[in-house]
C-alpha cells in the first residue's frame, strides 16, 4: 500500500485550483466554447438594401413583423443585422431594433464605408452602417483618406449649395462672380461642381488638379469664400467665423498644413448646413419680434406662447389642441389651450435635412411628447419626460402658414387627427405618412398662433 503524500497548504490550494481549471478545459473543448478572454470581437451581420420598396420613399421598416410601418430606412446603405427571422431581418437602428422584409436587401462581407471613431458617431444620424477604420479590408470608401479636389468641390457645391437651394437654383439661378469664357468651361476639367465654383470666384479658373489634395486649412478657407459669397449674394449680415469653426468640434488633425480627410470635409460641410439653418431661424425670429408679426403659424417658428389648432374644420374656427384629465391630447371647440414652445437644438436627419427640434410644454411644465416607440395611432400625452419634435413650416391650400409636427427619428411619423374628425375628444396621434406630401394631408397640418 503507498503512502499517501501529505501537502502543505499551499500546495494543497494549487492542486485544488490546477483541478478547477482541467476541468473548465475539458468542458470548453467537448462544447467547442473558446472563453472570452481568448475571442476576438464578432464582426456584425451586415446586410445591404438594394431594392426599392413600390409606393415608399425610401424602405420600410415595422416595430413587430404582424404591424404597420413605422419609418424608413435608405436605399442603397448597409445597415447592422441582429437576427435572421423567416422572411425579416432585424436591424438595428440608433433609436431601436427593427423589421425589414429580407426580399429588399442582399448579404454583404463588409460595410461600404469606414471612418474614425469620432467620425461614426457623429455621421450615426444616418442610421446605416459604418465600420471602424482598421478593423475591415479593403472597402469602397474610406473617409479617413484624403480628401481630393474633385470630391472637395462635390462636397462644397452639392452637399451644402444644393441642400440649401436645390439643385434647379445651384444650376439655373445663383449668379456668378466671375464672367463667363469663351469656351463655355470655367476649368480645365468638365467638371460641373469644379466649374460652379470657379464660377462664383471661389476657386480660380483654369488648371483645376482634380486629383490633388487640400489641407485642412485650404478646406476651411474655401468654405469661408463661399459663405461669403452666398452671404454678399443675399445681402445677409450674418458672416461665418473662425470662431464658428472651432466650435464645430471636427475631429482629426486640424493643423492647417495637414491633408484635410473626407470625413473632416463632409463634417464641416454638415456643420455648416446646420449653422446656415440656425441663422435663417434667428434672422425670421427677429424679424418677428421687431415687426410685431403674428402669424397664424410662423414662418421662421421662434420661442412663446402658442395656440395649436388643426387645419381641419370651418376656417377660422377650428377645433384647438387640449390636455384633458387623463394627460392625453385632444381636440376642443371650446377650448384655446396655450404652449409654450422653445428652441432647444438643430440636427440632420437622414436625408441631411436640418430639423429645428423644439419642446412643446403646458403651462404647468409638462411635455407633449409620446410614451415608448411612436407606432401608428400613439396618443400625445403630456409628460414629465422631454420631448423633442421638428417643427417643419410651409403653406397651405389657403394661404394660411402650417406647421408639421414630427417625429425627428421615425422618418414620416407625423402628429396628426385620428379620422379626420373635429368634434370635440377627438384624440391627437401619430402615424406613419408614407407619401410626405400632398393636399390630402390637413390632418397632419396644424396652425401656431402665437399669444406672446
Amino acid at each position: 500500500m503507498k503512502k499517501q503524500m501529505k501537502l502543505s497548504p499551499s500546495g494543497k490550494k494549487w492542486y485544488e485550483w490546477n483541478r478547477f481549471f482541467s476541468v473548465v478545459f475539458l468542458v470548453c473543448t467537448m462544447f467547442n466554447f473558446v472563453p472570452a478572454t481568448g475571442q476576438k470581437s464578432a464582426k456584425p451581420m451586415l446586410y445591404k438594401v438594394n431594392y426599392a420598396s413600390k409606393d415608399f420613399t425610401q424602405t420600410p421598416y415595422r416595430i413587430k413583423t404582424n404591424e404597420p410601418v413605422v419609418g424608413e430606412v435608405l436605399r442603397s446603405q448597409v445597415y447592422e443585422v441582429l437576427a435572421v427571422e423567416g422572411d425579416w431581418l432585424k436591424i438595428k437602428l440608433r433609436h431601436g431594433e427593427y423589421y425589414l422584409y429580407k426580399s429588399r436587401l442582399d448579404k454583404v462581407d463588409k460595410p461600404d464605408v469606414v471612418a474614425s471613431p469620432w467620425a461614426k458617431e457623429w455621421f450615426a444620424y444616418n442610421d446605416a452602417y459604418i465600420g471602424t477604420a482598421g478593423e475591415w479590408g479593403e472597402v469602397a470608401d474610406d473617409w479617413t483618406k484624403p480628401v481630393t479636389r474633385a470630391e472637395m468641390a462635390e462636397f462644397l457645391v452639392h452637399d451644402i449649395m444644393e441642400n440649401i437651394y436645390g439643385n434647379w437654383a445651384v444650376k439655373f439661378s445663383l449668379k456668378g462672380m466671375v464672367e463667363a469664357p469663351v469656351q463655355g468651361f470655367f476649368t480645365d476639367t468638365d467638371s460641373f461642381y469644379a466649374g460652379r465654383l470657379a464660377y462664383w470666384g471661389i476657386v480660380p479658373g483654369g488648371k483645376f488638379n482634380p486629383q490633388g489634395t487640400v489641407t485642412y486649412g485650404e478646406m476651411t478657407d474655401l468654405v469661408f469664400k463661399l459663405m461669403e459669397y452666398d452671404s454678399k449674394r443675399d445681402n445677409r449680415s450674418s458672416r461665418l467665423t473662425k470662431a464658428d469653426i472651432a466650435a464645430f468640434g471636427i475631429g482629426g488633425d486640424k493643423n492647417p498644413n495637414a491633408l484635410c480627410t473626407k470625413e473632416q470635409a463632409r463634417m464641416l460641410c454638415d456643420k455648416v448646413l446646420i449653422w446656415n439653418h440656425n441663422q435663417e431661424r434667428v434672422t425670421g425670429a427677429k424679424y418677428e419680434a421687431t415687426a410685431n408679426v403674428k402669424y397664424g403659424g410662423t414662418v421662421s417658428m421662434c420661442d412663446g406662447t402658442f395656440t395649436i389648432k388643426t387645419m381641419l374644420g370651418k376656417k377660422p374656427n377650428q377645433p384647438h389642441l387640449f390636455v384633458n384629465a387623463a394627460g392625453k391630447v385632444e381636440l376642443s371647440n371650446s377650448q384655446k389651450q396655450q404652449f409654450r414652445i422653445t428652441y432647444k437644438k438643430t440636427a440632420l436627419n437622414m436625408n441631411r435635412q436640418p430639423m429645428s427640434l423644439f419642446t412643446i410644454q403646458t403651462i404647468d411644465g409638462r411635455y407633449l411628447g409620446i410614451a415608448g416607440t411612436p407606432v401608428n395611432g400613439s396618443r400625445l400625452i403630456a409628460q414629465k419626460e422631454e420631448f423633442l419634435w421638428w417643427l417643419e413650416h410651409g403653406p397651405s391650400e389657403d394661404y394660411q402658414y402650417t406647421t408639421f409636427m414630427e417625429v425627428p427619428f421615425n422618418y414620416h411619423q407625423i402628429v396628426n387627427v385620428s379620422g379626420w374628425k373635429t368634434t370635440d375628444g377627438t384624440p391627437v396621434i401619430t402615424w406613419f405618412w408614407r407619401h410626405g406630401t400632398g393636399s390630402d394631408a390637413n390632418n397632419c397640418k396644424f396652425i401656431f398662433s402665437k399669444v406672446k
